[in-house]
């Protein structure tokens, strides 16, 4: 069995590792944590913000990296196998593709609780994972009383 875990570092999705891990122990699965990192738009035309934004990313890129490979190493010192991976692009497409690429048989992930306007505009990165993936969403809600570990 093979989890895919997608992560922004946040403690919500702290707590959605921690269910991942839970389950990956009682279920002998392989746990995939992926982050995709967002391509911010370019504003003007000049080759220096061109140099400038891929400086951006790769040292974005190289931190998603090194805190991967870190939760990789301490989810294999609690007796589970995982990887990393990472991706540029539109967060719930990505998921959804690495769940899709990776066979995943399930997708563990946080969700903030947004809700009101913001919901209404810009939509839950949860939701359409749930909308569009290719295999069952376990999604863990923070509430006010939980604080990661």
């Amino acid at each position: 069995m093979k989890i895919l875990h997608p992560t922004d570092f946040s403690e919500c999705a702290a707590l959605a590792e921690q269910q991942a891990l839970a389950l990956a122990q009682k279920l002998g699965a392989e746990i995939v944590l992926f982050q995709a990192l967002v391509e911010a738009p370019l504003y003007g035309e000049g080759l220096l913000n061109v140099r400038e934004a891929q400086k951006v990313y790769d040292a974005q890129r190289a931190w998603a990296e090194e805190s991967l490979a870190a939760r990789a190493a301490e989810l294999g010192q609690a007796g589970v196998t995982a990887r990393w991976r990472v991706s540029i692009g539109v967060p719930f497409e990505q998921i959804v593709k690495a769940a899709k690429e990776e066979q995943a048989d399930l997708i563990v992930l946080g969700t903030h609780g947004r809700g009101g306007l913001n919901r209404l505009l810009l939509g839950s990165v949860a939701e359409r994972v749930i909308r569009t993936a290719p295999c069952p969403v376990l999604t863990v809600r923070q509430t006010k009383g939980d604080a990661a570990a």
